[in-house]
């Protein structure tokens, strides 16, 4: 009897079906992890790639204001601040020309908006001199007052500090870059008198990076 049952048990074990079935359960199994392995690999190097790439526009952007700034700060005093502060100003040959002079450096450089802001009586953050067309839909004039979206930029430029998006920034009127200086009085006092302030719409660049990373 101790003889029949072994021999069935040996024929159990021997049966190639089981055997078959065990390994096929380790391929699945294994395949699956392989699967799971690849998937995570990807969406790792989807995630490198599009810090990278947007840290390689950042610094790109970076370089570009900070030579649009280079050329502009020279031309501003207190002057463009003081006696420029409603939409009565616009008719002064101080509007005028710095109107022109932004618009043209804010055409030769690519940039969608250049601009000066302060404070005005009531601490409030306002718009001096926007640098768009005069007949440009969009344009803001002396006194408007600043977005909510740019007054923590403007803040530190007028604490002295110049600022930079540490990302792209998304805004009610598209994905942005910006950047904010002080401008600073240009007799020996360093009073920080206003700010100037660089934006790119980055709306195409965005869409790029989604094609290269879907």
């Amino acid at each position: 009897m101790m003889k029949n049952n072994y021999i069935k048990q040996k024929r159990k074990d021997q049966n190639p079906v089981n055997h078959w079935k065990i390994f096929e359960g380790r391929l699945v199994f294994l395949l699956a992890m392989v699967i799971l392995f690849v998937v995570a690999y990807t969406f790792i190097l989807q995630q490198a790639y599009t810090k990278t790439a947007l840290k390689t526009e950042i610094e790109r952007d970076i370089s570009s204001a900070d030579a649009v700034h280079k050329l502009v700060n020279d031309r501003l005093g207190r002057k463009d601040f003081n006696e420029i502060k409603s939409k009565a100003d616009e008719n002064t040959e101080l509007f005028k020309n710095m109107s022109t002079y932004m618009n043209e450096i804010r055409t030769l450089n690519s940039t969608r908006y250049i601009y000066t802001a302060t404070r005005n009586e009531d601490g409030r953050l306002i718009y001096v001199v926007d640098g768009l067309d005069p007949s440009a839909g969009d344009v803001r004039h002396p006194g408007d007052p600043i977005e909510k979206e740019m007054v923590p930029y403007i803040e530190k430029a007028l604490s002295g500090k110049t600022v930079y998006s540490q990302d792209i920034v998304d805004t009610t009127w598209g994905p942005i870059f910006t950047a904010c200086y002080p401008v600073t009085a240009e007799d020996e006092s360093n009073e920080v008198i206003g700010a100037f302030c660089i934006e790119w719409i980055c709306r195409k660049r965005m869409e790029w990076l989604r094609r290269r990373i879907s």
